[in-house]
């Protein structure tokens, strides 16, 4: 695709869609102004201490597990805006009110460069009349994922919004230098919001390197220098604009620190360097010279940072694996999600299945195989990923879903042309259905409860999900939030409601950075009551908040059913504790040591 398309128009009036649709939606089944993930929760505590005096270059939240807190990894980029937008909103209305505002604004905000992308890739491959199925697609991507509701305000929806941009870029064939210039801009951003995304952001690269490598000359001579050159200078502003001087020699592989930072550098240096020298030279000496320059990464990180060649969870306490992470969802494994719910299967991995099919197929047909084969990349890579962890599936599903979507363009055009043609329009139908996750996600629900014979428990279902949501208020916490201020013990979901409702110290919250918090509190809820009341008392536990509901509950209380929830949730309370009379007969009960 080389001739201008015609985006603004469509992508100004699917964003109104969007935001008319998504408003209508928070506004009919929402019940609080955050979002349900325990990321969004803690992202407004995080907020709310910048807003109140925490240096920009302090991360610790000091208000998270055992003395003296925890070093949270998540960028200060992303709380910039939400700060900047209550802090506008707080000189019109009461404190509340502008967070309120400002959490349904920036979601909302996050759609427009999704939809761009989602309309400017699917045009790159199959020309104007792929604009329009493009910005379809990405209502449903948008709607699906669940990352763009107001109060969505964890920075998932911006990488998201990022790797659409990105996959649009990559696709154009005129190589336009101004485009690669945001490009190399939007990869340095990417690893500094968050490190999943490393390994798609250097297949990105991997990808610029080799089309260079490739058709060199003046072709990609400018457009390689400008990616290479605006990488390397947004990651050093962006490196030094949020690291503590005192940490700039400091490694960790979950943020951007001097690990992530001197790969960047290395490989963007060696591109730029590459480009401006040896883009006139034969094909051979230039994949000669990428070869180089994988090697001398390869050499920085086996020096800097040969720690983050691992999982950054490699390193978790084997207590923490087995009652924590196996049970996030988005952590498992295929392996464990097969197990424990297989067909939720199809929702995460049959689009990116039927995407890498399709590429194969267009790519030995030459049929924009180059645009085929840069997708085919990312998907793989993108989905190899989430075999290991889930959580990686919705960038996987985001670039499966463009191959997908330009197929659907392609018999949309069909079935004008033939009207009368069932069987053009039944296969058009049909494609746009197995084109976005949500289909399959819905199959899979079905299926799942089919198979366990739970149609006709929906009521249930929900009524038992409601009750859980309710630990979660504020009108939950609020006899807590009267307690003279000190240390709550409780199952880790619990712990950023803990912080965002009251002005205690809660020692769990569902962080990797946490362990010695969680590790304290999931050993005091399998120890018997009388070993729990002195690791509580070691910890300086002042409260310990309880919801029979809450799934550590259950499965702490199966694994040890001596242990203290398992007594608590029996109604068996220690000599040291006693409940609070408000709330003994809530579904989040609070317990005072005496």
């Amino acid at each position: 695709m080389t001739e201008p398309l015609n985006l603004n128009k469509t992508v100004a009036i699917f964003w109104l869609i969007t935001i008319i649709v998504l408003t209508f939606a928070f506004l009919r089944f929402s019940t609080d102004y955050v979002g349900t993930d325990n990321d969004d929760v803690l992202r407004l505590v995080q907020v709310r201490d910048f807003l109140s005096g925490q240096s920009w270059f302090d991360l610790q939240q000091y208000r998270l597990g055992l003395d003296g807190g925890t070093l949270m990894h998540w960028s200060r980029l992303i709380d910039a805006p939400i700060a900047f937008l209550i802090a506008v909103f707080s000189n019109f209305t009461q404190a509340e009110t502008a967070e309120a505002i400002a959490l349904f604004i920036w979601p909302l905000l996050t759609t427009l460069p999704v939809i761009y992308g989602f309309a400017a890739a699917s045009g790159a491959i199959s020309g104007q009349k792929g604009v329009v199925i493009g910005a379809f697609g990405a209502i449903a991507f948008i709607f699906g994922s669940g990352k763009f509701a107001p109060g969505a305000i964890d920075h998932h929806n911006v990488q998201l919004a990022i790797f659409a941009l990105i996959t649009a870029i990559l696709l154009y064939k005129n190589y336009p230098w101004i485009s690669y210039a945001f490009a190399g801009f939007l990869s340095a951003l990417a690893l500094a919001i968050g490190a999943e995304t490393t390994p798609l952001i250097a297949a990105v690269c991997a990808i610029i390197a080799v089309t260079w490598a490739w058709y060199g000359g003046k072709t990609l001579r400018r457009p390689a220098r400008i990616f290479s050159l605006s990488m390397g200078l947004s990651l050093t502003l962006i490196f030094f604009g949020t690291t503590p001087p005192h940490l700039y020699g400091h490694v960790v592989c979950d943020t951007l620190s001097m690990g992530f930072y001197a790969l960047g550098i290395t490989g963007s240096a060696g591109l730029f360097f590459a480009a401006a020298l040896l883009s006139y030279q034969s094909r051979i000496i230039r994949f000669i010279s990428l070869g180089a320059i994988g090697g001398a990464v390869i050499v920085v990180a086996l020096i800097v940072a040969p720690q983050c060649l691992q999982s950054p969870l490699a390193s978790l306490d084997p207590l923490l694996v087995e009652m924590w992470l196996n049970n996030i969802t988005e952590a498992q494994s295929i392996l464990i999600l097969l197990n424990v719910k297989p067909w939720s299967a199809l929702g995460y991995y049959m689009v990116p299945l039927l995407s890498i099919v399709l590429c194969i197929v267009k790519i030995s047909k030459r049929q924009q195989a180059e645009q085929h084969l840069k997708l085919l990349v990312l998907i793989i890579l993108a989905t190899a990923i989430s075999l290991l962890q889930v959580r990686a599936m919705i960038f996987s599903n985001l670039i499966a879903m463009i191959p997908m979507l330009a197929l659907v363009s392609v018999l949309r055009a069909k079935t004008h042309l033939e009207p009368k043609n069932v069987k053009f329009a039944a296969t058009f139908i049909l494609s746009a259905f197995v084109s976005v996750p949500i289909f399959w996600m819905m199959i899979g629900t079905g299926l799942t409860k089919l198979s366990a014979g739970e149609i006709n428990t929906a009521p249930k279902t929900q009524t038992a999900e409601k009750l859980q949501n309710s630990c979660t208020t504020a009108g939950a916490y609020e006899i807590l939030a009267n307690e003279p201020k000190g240390v709550v013990s409780g199952p880790s979901n619990l712990g950023a409601s803990i912080l965002r409702f009251t002005h205690h110290r809660a020692i769990a919250g569902p962080y990797h950075r946490n362990q010695s918090g969680l590790l304290t509190e999931i050993k005091s809820s399998l120890a018997t009551p009388l070993e729990a009341e002195k690791i509580l008392k070691d910890a300086k536990v002042t409260h310990i908040a309880f919801c029979t509901l809450d799934p550590q509950v259950t499965l702490t209380a199966r694994k040890a059913g001596d242990g203290l929830y398992a007594n608590l949730a029996k109604g068996v309370i220690p000599d040291y504790l006693e409940v609070m009379d408000e709330t003994a007969n809530s579904a989040l009960q609070i317990y005072r040591l005496k």
